[in-house]
This record gives C-alpha cells, sequence and structure tokens, in this order.
C-alpha cells in the first residue's frame, strides 16, 4: 500500500513529527507507525486472512490505526458509527468485528463462528518506543475500504474504495480542478487538516487524511463536543466541514473560536446560504471553497465563496462529463432544469455492495445520478434546485421524505402529500409542502400537522392544490414540481378554509 510507505518514510525521516490529533491528543509518525504495525500483529493472530474487518468505534485515531493495518494484511475495512450499522456486513464475509473496551456500544448479534474483538484504545496502552522502526511487512498487502453512503436513498448502502497501489488516487487529487491536490501541496508537509466530524465511512473523511498523510502532514480530528476547540491546535492549514458543523458554530458566542484569514475551508455535502457564509467569512475565514461531491464518484465540482452569486453556481472539474438530462436521459439545453448525472471514468466505483436494484436505479452506462436536480449555464457552470428522489437535503443533513409525507397525510386526512427542499429565489434553504386534499383544511389543522413533522426547518412553504402530478404507476413527479418552482410557476395554490 502506497500510503503506508508514506507513513513510514516520515516516521524513519521524522518521528517526532505529528501525524495526528484525535481529540486533543497528539500522535507522532514514529508513534503512528508502531501502532499501525502492532495492530497488525494483533490482527494477523486473532483473525482469518481473507474477509471484512468491521471495526465498530467512535474514536478515529483508532478507526485509522485498525483500518490500515487490516488492509495492510489484504484484508477489507469497514468502518461504522452505530452498533446496529454491523448489520449492513452480515451478508459478507466477516473476518471479525472490532469494538474498543472503553466505548459503551449496545451487543449485536453476530453470524456465527464470527470473532468479536474488545481492545484497549490506544491511547490507554503505554507506546514502546524503544528500538528501531519496525519495517514494512512483507508481504504487504492492499485491502480495500468499505464506506458507507446515504445521500441517494437516505439509507446506508455499501461502497468498496479502489484496492491496491493508492499512487493513482493521490495522482488524481495533485491535478484535480477541484484545488484539494494544489492546495494541499502548497503547504506540503506543513499542511495540517482540521476534520469536523467526518469519519472513514465518507468518501470525505476516507481521501482526504490519505492525501495529507502521503505528503507527511498532519491530521485533527475531532468527532467530540466542543469543536470550536479545534480552531486552536498550532498550525492549522485547512478545515473539512459540512453546512451543520458551520451552523452550529456560528451559532456560539463571539471570540468562541479564532479567526484565521490564512486557512482555507473546505466545505462538502451541502451548500452554505448567503448568511452563513457571511458569518463564517467574518468570524472563521475568508477562504471558503464549497466542493459538489459524492461518495460515489469523488469530487466533480466546486466554488470559491467571493460573492452571494458563487454559493449558487459551481465551476464544474473539466476534467468530468457532468450532464443535466431529462426522465429519459436526453441532454437538456443551458437554463433547462433536470436530472444532474456525473461520469465514472474518474471513478473506481461502479455500484453498490450487494444491492443491485439501487445500482440499476443511480447507476447506468457509465454514468452516476446523485439525484439532484440542476440547470447548466451553458458557461462550465451548474446550479442546484433540490432533488429528484424523495430524499430532502438541508444543511447537509439528509432526510428521507416519506415519513413526513405520510406522517402530514395521515394527521390532514388528505390524498397526497410531497415535500421538497431547494433555495428557489431564496437565499436560505426552504422546505416546500405539496397537499393535495379534495376536501377543505383548516388553517389550525394545517400548522398543527406542519408543527409536529416540520418543526426546526427554515422556511416551510405550503402549496394546496386540487391534484399532484404522477406518473401511471401512481408514483409522484418530484422533478415537474421542481420544474414550477424553478420557473417561479407551481401548481396554483388554494386557501386553508374553516370547515
Amino acid at each position: 500500500m502506497f500510503i503506508l510507505r508514506q507513513i513510514r518514510s516520515t516516521a524513519v525521516s521524522e518521528p517526532d513529527k505529528l501525524a495526528l490529533a484525535a481529540d486533543g491528543r497528539p500522535l507522532a509518525y514514529g508513534g503512528f507507525w508502531r501502532l499501525i504495525e502492532a495492530r497488525r500483529r494483533l490482527l494477523a493472530a486473532q483473525l482469518p486472512a481473507r474477509g471484512v474487518v468491521v471495526i465498530s468505534i467512535d474514536s478515529m485515531a483508532d478507526a485509522w490505526i485498525l483500518s490500515l493495518a487490516a488492509r495492510s494484511l489484504g484484508l477489507d475495512a469497514g468502518v461504522v458509527r452505530e452498533a446496529e450499522q454491523v448489520a449492513l456486513f452480515t451478508d459478507l464475509e466477516i473476518a471479525g468485528v472490532i469494538t474498543l473496551a472503553s466505548e459503551a456500544r449496545p451487543a449485536v448479534a453476530l453470524p456465527a463462528g464470527v470473532k468479536h474483538l474488545v481492545l484497549a484504545s490506544v491511547f490507554d496502552e503505554p507506546l514502546d518506543t524503544r528500538g528501531p522502526l519496525p519495517p514494512l511487512p512483507d508481504p504487504l498487502g492492499a485491502g480495500g475500504q468499505v464506506m458507507l453512503t446515504s445521500g441517494t436513498t437516505g439509507r446506508s448502502k455499501r461502497v468498496l474504495s479502489i484496492r491496491g497501489n493508492l499512487q493513482d488516487m493521490m495522482d488524481d487529487y495533485a491535478a484535480g480542478y477541484v484545488e484539494l491536490g494544489e492546495r494541499f501541496r502548497q503547504h506540503g508537509p506543513d499542511t495540517v487538516l482540521n476534520i469536523l466530524g467526518m469519519g472513514l465511512w465518507t468518501g470525505a473523511g476516507h481521501s482526504r487524511p490519505l492525501f495529507v498523510w502521503s505528503l507527511g502532514g498532519a491530521v485533527v480530528m475531532h468527532a467530540a463536543a466542543n469543536v470550536e476547540r479545534t480552531f486552536t491546535w498550532p498550525g492549522i492549514t485547512h478545515t473539512l466541514a459540512t453546512p451543520g458543523y458551520l451552523t452550529a458554530l456560528m451559532g456560539l458566542p463571539e471570540g468562541a473560536f479564532p479567526y484565521l484569514p490564512e486557512m482555507q475551508l473546505m466545505v462538502v455535502s451541502g451548500s452554505l446560504s448567503p448568511a452563513l457564509a457571511r458569518a463564517t467569512r467574518r468570524r472563521l475565514t475568508p477562504r471558503i471553497l464549497v466542493n459538489l461531491s459524492a461518495t460515489e464518484t469523488g469530487a466533480w465540482a466546486r466554488t470559491l465563496i467571493e460573492t452571494d452569486e458563487d454559493l449558487r453556481w459551481y465551476r464544474l472539474d473539466p476534467r468530468r462529463s457532468v450532464e443535466v438530462v431529462d426522465d429519459a436521459g436526453n441532454p437538456l439545453a443551458p437554463g433547462e432544469l433536470g436530472r444532474v448525472r456525473v461520469d465514472l471514468q474518474e471513478s473506481r466505483i461502479n455500484g453498490y455492495i450487494g444491492d443491485p436494484e439501487t445500482t440499476a436505479a443511480f447507476f447506468s452506462d457509465g454514468w452516476f445520478y446523485p439525484g439532484d436536480l440542476g440547470v447548466l449555464d451553458g458557461k462550465g457552470r451548474l446550479a442546484l434546485y433540490g432533488r429528484s428522489t424523495d430524499i430532502v437535503h438541508i444543511r447537509g443533513n439528509k432526510h428521507p421524505a416519506e415519513p413526513w409525507e405520510h406522517a402530514i397525510q395521515e394527521a390532514l386526512g388528505c390524498e397526497g402529500v410531497c415535500v421538497l427542499s431547494g433555495s428557489w429565489g431564496s437565499e436560505e434553504e426552504e422546505l416546500h409542502l405539496f397537499i393535495e386534499s379534495r376536501r377543505p383544511i383548516t388553517p389550525e389543522a394545517l400548522t398543527a400537522a406542519v408543527q409536529a413533522t416540520l418543526s426546526g426547518f427554515p422556511g416551510v412553504h405550503v402549496h394546496l392544490v386540487e391534484t399532484l402530478p404522477r406518473t401511471p404507476g401512481g408514483k409522484l413527479k418530484r422533478i415537474e414540481l421542481a420544474q414550477g418552482l424553478h420557473q417561479g410557476s407551481p401548481p396554483a395554490s388554494r386557501p386553508a378554509t374553516e370547515a
């Protein structure tokens, strides 16, 4: 594995150089390599030589060390946030499940014969730094990383990262138009990447640390409360965050975290509202880069936030083919709203593990359909307008719309409900609630249903309509409703009335 060779190389040349800091606890490259090798020996003695090692722990330092150790043995590794997610792997060949003795995890039924290892955290054991650094194992395996993604359907699905030599992936980042490689290489081994909350189960949380370690840089990881403390770590050059984390950060009192004007903030998993972007520029850093990406494809567009218009339009990576198409897959002209699709030429993922039905729905003829609705401007830019699937995307968080729709439909006794998210004509992301009802709905009943189901979301707009557009099979035409919002002509709404 390329990355293990790079980590050990830095450990030899600069053993005391910071490799990672997890929730305020530092670990130098020398110790990082010793712990990877120690865990590799432990796993080799305890687990079979094939299958997936499921790592069910919260500590990101332990997760990374165990993942790299397992992959060096030729095993695949999968990290889960919740104990229940171990069940996502039970149809695969599981080599073992690992938890930490210091972390309380609910018991999970494991398939017969699967070994459960309960280990101490690397920070709870004394680190033996005597003697020379352990050599690279021979042979050096090249297992993959099983990541979890929920963007297309709202439920966790599995994808396997590239196996073998990671040099190709590093080269992709170095040349990437999204400027990830270029910006990291500007700092080289002095790069200090601060990651807020994203673990190995995500595309960004998996790839960015690998790239930084390939340069000999450091990664600051924080999964606990008080994330503002990570910004006091010396020398942070980059921060990776979601809009949700930034919203929480900007909700803190003035002075809760330092202003870092030279730091590059990279935003993933959602767009920023103008208000959030303005607050972030004023209080944290003026250097904001929003990436458009998916675990399935990697990054394929970005925007440097300098004006409010930049929050709407993403500049497409010229190495990637990105199209906006109709339901039949025909490319649409600039200005027309349709489904976004991204080519898979730069991706080494072509489907979901063990889920051919969902794979067929979102992967087709060399394209991936992330579930977004968008408009091209004919100048290499793309604007997003909500979702074509029944997933609502608010501040980087993904919510299945169906439970909300069923709850409101049941509360009102109406014929149909559709929930869409987007920012049509507004600075903020907002929800649009379409209600089909043949009988009158009182304002009181409507308010009660919305507050009980959608409270806490900004800008809920209600449309009472005679009929919702449906396919011959009865499926809601979400794209048709979104096109109406985009064109400023949603279905005619009637007011709520007295019973």
